[in-house]
């Protein structure tokens, strides 16, 4: 029923919309429209944050396409189908440049589509901060909507850049609050949210909205955000405004994807028992289990060793930012892990032909299962450029750590098999925390767990489901690597 019900989401999230694709000047572009209008109608250039794509920001072309907008997706270097490398994974002049230049190419090529008259900009975090910049210089920019951008890059000057409307979410972090209320205060030192400062026809118009119960990548997908922005844009232009909230889907294809995830879900253990059979008690060699002690033990040792290896392994070590020490905390996590078992000569077992066979279909099935629903919906899930090699280091380090996990679980009942599980991956999770705030790696991470925490989720209901048929140790590994790793490949920066 999932799946039906994401399938037609998916088929109808383009009623009413046209879209066409284009490379221009080495950016990847995607132009979205009314289905047949006619005549001159706004424009908006809407930007991606760092780590995302032009998908993530879909839902926002939907919107403003069907509210007579001619809207142009992009995705700026580093993102998405773009193979350029952002230079200091966004941070520093290079890289302000770099994106500076690629919002150029995007705002050129839109001005350049017949029917569009005047240009309006909306970014996310690090697209938020290049709409602004990019506004301020010039200002024949109408209007611009900046989400979750944090402190805003300009002095106290109410028409530079103009019509500003700063949107941040509640449960942000308080930077990115505070951002948005001092974008405003900025022009109009006693502004407060939910207030419209200024005239929008004069382009003096400030206004900050603080989205109630949404996080960082959340906010995208609230309808108020939806509406304010629409709102903004309408005034700015001119253009009458509709209280209704006619067009706004913020959510049907990030929905879609998540009914496509919950069916892959629920039906991997029955897919899993038709490939690979139940195999007797005998054939797991009848495995000595650990000490509870041991198996808990141990990956608190480990997660430990993982957060100081991460302290060591350059973040350029891979061209795609973050993967190298994320690679790395996870891999040496699932070696220390698997010593103590291995130790123990803990046999792993001759793979036989039909296992093999089964275990490639079962991997293959989950990268689809993962980047279809995604390229749809919410992230570029294709292998582009450096990418491609990256997902090799990367997987084999994720392997090891689902190996490792599984070795640890080895003889325990199906339930203590699930705790441990649900520890080690827990504890992963608290260790890639702990590295961010002592500065380890990248702050980024913390935006980035609750991604990593819904994939060692997804990847603990497949591992009980292949533990249930007696499924060797490395299948879980297979499987739960690629699941993990294809993500953080293809979605992290080039950098």
């Amino acid at each position: 029923m999932a799946a039906v019900a994401g399938v037609v989401g998916f088929a109808t999230a383009d009623r009413g919309i046209e879209r066409r694709s284009a490379v221009v000047s080495g950016v990847p572009v995607e132009v979205v429209r009314p289905d047949g209008a006619a005549g001159r109608l706004p424009g908006v250039v809407v930007a991606h944050g760092l780590s995302a794509s032009m998908q993530l920001m879909r839902g926002f072309a939907d919107t403003l396409a069907r509210r007579g907008y001619v809207v142009e997706l992009v995705d700026l270097a580093g993102g998405g189908a773009n193979t350029e490398r952002l230079p200091d994974l966004g941070d520093g002049p290079a890289a302000d440049a770099r994106l500076d230049r690629d919002l150029d190419v995007a705002v050129r090529h839109l001005r350049a589509v017949p029917g569009v008259d005047g240009i309006g900009l909306l970014g996310h975090s690090m697209g938020a901060a290049a709409v602004v910049r990019y506004a301020a210089a010039h200002p024949d920019v109408t209007a611009t909507v900046a989400i979750s951008q944090g402190t805003m890059p300009f002095g106290a000057s109410a028409s530079s850049p103009r019509d500003l409307l700063a949107i941040a979410g509640g449960f942000e972090f308080a930077g990115y609050r505070a951002g948005a209320v001092g974008a405003v205060r900025a022009a109009y030192p006693q502004g407060r949210a939910g207030v419209t400062y200024g005239d929008p026809r004069a382009g003096t118009a400030r206004r900050a909205v603080i989205v109630g119960g949404a996080e960082h990548v959340g906010v995208l997908f609230q309808p108020r955000t939806h509406r304010e922005a629409a709102a903004w844009f309408d005034r700015a232009f001119g253009r009458p405004g509709d209280a209704r909230g006619v067009g706004i889907r913020p959510f049907q294809r990030a929905g879609s994807a998540m009914l496509l995830y919950l069916a892959a879900v629920l039906s991997f253990a029955a897919i899993a028992s038709a490939l690979l059979g139940r195999r007797s008690d005998g054939e797991d060699g009848g495995q000595e289990r650990l000490s509870p002690g041991v198996a808990l033990g141990v990956p608190v040792a480990a997660v430990l060793a993982g957060v100081a290896a991460v302290a060591v392994i350059p973040r350029e070590v891979l061209p795609v930012g973050m993967t190298g020490p994320l690679a790395g905390f996870f891999g040496v996590i699932g070696v220390l892990c698997a010593v103590f078992p291995l130790v123990r000569q803990r046999k792993l077992g001759r793979p036989e032909t039909r296992t093999v066979a089964a275990a490639v279909v079962l991997a293959v099935l989950t990268v689809v299962s993962f980047a279809v629903p995604a390229q749809l919906g919410w992230a570029h899930a294709v292998p582009v450029g450096p990418r491609v090699w990256a997902l090799v280091p990367v997987a084999v380090c994720a392997m090891a750590f689902f190996a490792g996990i599984e070795l640890l679980c080895r003889g325990y009942s199906a339930r203590a098999a699930v705790l441990i599980h649900a520890w080690t991956a827990a504890g992963a999770l608290a260790g890639l925390g702990l590295a961010a705030v002592l500065g380890l790696v990248s702050w980024f991470v913390l935006l980035v767990a609750p991604l990593i925490a819904g994939l060692l989720v997804w990847q603990g209901v497949q591992a009980a489901a292949l533990r249930a048929v007696r499924a060797p140790v490395w299948v879980a590994a297979l499987v739960g690597g690629v699941l993990l790793a294809w993500p953080i490949a293809v979605t992290m920066p080039i950098g």
